[in-house]
């Protein structure tokens, strides 16, 4: 969660969640992080989504409660998690978790992107349709999650614990129909069930690691990086491995090498103290994105050079190098493949976030090595030029 934005008032929201494992029981988070006033939660469900909008499987409703009671308030700046709701899903299930605002508060959101409809919400005044089946009330649809901050998952004994990743725009899909992590996901998938990992998506568009320089955190940028790795990460249950990929915004907003650098030592000890193992990603190519200037690419490379160097983590995503512009005889490694560019020179488009994907070394991350997902543009890498396709990430 990022911002608070928009009003609630006696309403009910419905967000979607897609579970990457299944289990025999979930737990929902419920945020007020970004609220002006105690939120009053008057009921909430959870059912199995049935992938048309807002509707849900009949019969599939289940009560959540919160310590035995059928509600609860969550003061500004808090959340709460839910008791254990006994519904069975399956790996990759769409669920559905309705929530009633009984009373006014300001909605704490997710802001970001162009992706798919994740969240539903009925008019003002509409009431308590936490029991109903139906979408047909709720006709706001929107891409910006709401309320809903996360589902847990009561997996079967043995399960490997899951990889979250902490960062910003390019990993929030910015500019972009795909998410890296999300066919990271799907290579996952392709391995067999007991192998399997969930990739929790904590990135926020605009988002920085410090809070060295001012940056657009008001305005929906989120909490600097930092501050957030515990509850967005390492208080997460289940977490095995926290992946930072944050500083480019750090950069821009006007912080030097030596800050991030700082900030980055800063997040591998805090995870290592949690007992989660880090790795971190090379910050991504972007001379001619906007603003971005000598003096900002040389804090970069130093950065990255870091990165690749230092042992503070447990591994390095060397996802830098996949989507330069490198390849078919051109050799600019500080900038994006046009195939590989959104258009702000900044952002990967889909065909970047696949390569970046599928560049990851999964056994860098606790797991056997996950089969590729087919890559959609497969440029020549330019002979004697550092970085391309045939670039694997290494500890």
């Amino acid at each position: 969660m990022a911002w608070g934005y928009g009003t609630g008032t006696d309403t009910t929201v419905r967000e979607l969640a897609t579970v990457p494992i299944g289990g025999a029981a979930v737990r929902v988070r419920i945020s007020n992080l970004f609220g002006n006033r105690p939120l009053i939660v008057g009921a909430a469900t959870i059912g199995v989504g049935t992938g048309a909008a807002a509707s849900v499987v009949p019969g599939s409703i289940i009560e959540l409660s919160f310590s035995g009671a059928g509600g609860a308030t969550i003061p500004p700046g808090g959340s709460i998690d839910s008791d254990p709701a006994p519904l069975g899903v399956t790996d990759g299930q769409e669920l559905a978790v309705s929530v009633f605002v009984s009373g006014t508060d300001l909605m704490t959101v997710h802001p970001c992107c162009s992706g798919p409809i994740v969240s539903y919400a009925a008019p003002n005044g509409a009431g308590n349709l936490t029991a109903a089946p139906s979408g047909a009330a709720f006709g706001y649809a929107s891409a910006w999650g709401r309320l809903v901050d996360a589902v847990d998952v009561l997996a079967p004994a043995g399960t490997p614990g899951s990889i979250v990743v902490l960062g910003d725009s390019i990993s929030d899909g910015f500019n972009s129909t795909l998410r890296w992590t999300d066919v990271l996901q799907r290579r996952i998938d392709l391995l067999p069930p007991t192998q399997r990992r969930a990739v929790v998506n904590e990135a926020i568009t605009a988002n920085a690691l410090t809070e060295v320089t001012p940056s657009d955190a008001t305005t929906g940028g989120g909490p600097a990086g930092l501050s957030r790795l515990g509850p967005d990460a390492l208080d997460l249950p289940g977490v095995s491995e926290v992946v930072v990929f944050l500083g480019t915004n750090d950069l821009y907003f006007g912080a030097d090498a030596t800050q991030v650098i700082a900030g980055l030592a800063q997040a591998a000890a805090a995870a290592h103290a949690a007992g989660v193992r880090a790795a971190v990603v090379t910050l991504l190519p972007r001379v001619g994105s906007e603003s971005w200037n000598p003096t900002r690419q040389g804090y970069l490379e130093q950065v990255n050079h870091w990165i690749s160097t230092s042992s503070a983590f447990d591994a390095v995503l060397d996802l830098a190098p996949v989507v330069a512009d490198v390849y078919g005889g051109a050799c600019a490694p500080s900038a994006l493949l046009p195939a590989f560019d959104s258009g702000d020179h900044l952002h990967p488009n889909a065909a970047g976030d696949v390569v970046m994907a599928d560049v990851v070394d999964t056994a860098l991350l606790g797991m056997p090595e996950a089969p590729l997902v087919p890559t959609p543009v497969t440029p020549v890498p330019t002979p004697g030029c550092p970085g391309g396709l045939a670039v694997s990430a290494k500890s």
